[in-house]
C-alpha cells in the first residue's frame, strides 16, 4: 500500500537569516479510534464490535498497571512500551544521583522489527511501501517521473 507524501517547508534553525528547504512529509488521512479499530476486527472475525472494545480496554488497563509496577509492555509483532524518565542535570558521583533529578516520566515506544541484510524492517510497516504524492487535501499529484519508477521502501 502507498504511503502518501506532501512537501513542507521547513526553516534551517541557526541560519541567520533562515534559510527555508523544502522536504517530504508523512500525509494522514486522518486518525483512526479505539471504534474504529473495534469494528474492523469484528467484521473480520466471529467477535462483536463490544467484545472487542473490552479486549482493547482490558489490554489498555494491563499495559498501564504494569508499567506502573516497572515492567516493559511487549505486544508482539507490534512493539515495546516502557516508561523514560526527564532529567535535569547529571552528577559526577553515583551517590549524588536522586530521584529529585527526575522531572517527569513519560511513555516510550519502539517498534517490533527484525534484522534483514543488515538493516532494520519494521512489522508495523509491513514488507514493502510505496510512495505517493499528494497536495494539502490528500489528492494525489502527478508526478513528472514514470510511475513505475516511484521508491518503495522495503
Amino acid at each position: 500500500m502507498p504511503q502518501a507524501f506532501l512537501v513542507r517547508k521547513y526553516r534551517v534553525p541557526g541560519d541567520e537569516p533562515r534559510k527555508e528547504v523544502f522536504k517530504p512529509a508523512p500525509y494522514y488521512y486522518g486518525t483512526l479510534l479505539t471504534a474504529d479499530a473495534a469494528n474492523q476486527i469484528a467484521e473480520e472475525s466471529s467477535l462483536t464490535k463490544g467484545d472487542v472494545l473490552n479486549v482493547l480496554d482490558r489490554y489498555q488497563r494491563y499495559v498501564i498497571v504494569n508499567l506502573q509496577k516497572g515492567y516493559k509492555v511487549e505486544l508482539l509483532g507490534f512493539g515495546t512500551v516502557y516508561n523514560r524518565f526527564v532529567t535535569g542535570k547529571g552528577v559526577e558521583k553515583a551517590e549524588e544521583a536522586k530521584a529529585t533529578q527526575i522531572r517527569s516520566i513519560i511513555p516510550g515506544f519502539t517498534p517490533s522489527f527484525t534484522r534483514i541484510n543488515g538493516s532494520r524492517r519494521y512489522s508495523l510497516l509491513g514488507e514493502k511501501t510505496s510512495l505517493v504524492k499528494v497536495n494539502i487535501n490528500g489528492a494525489q499529484v502527478p508526478e513528472e517521473d514514470d510511475e513505475d519508477d516511484r521508491p518503495v521502501i522495503e
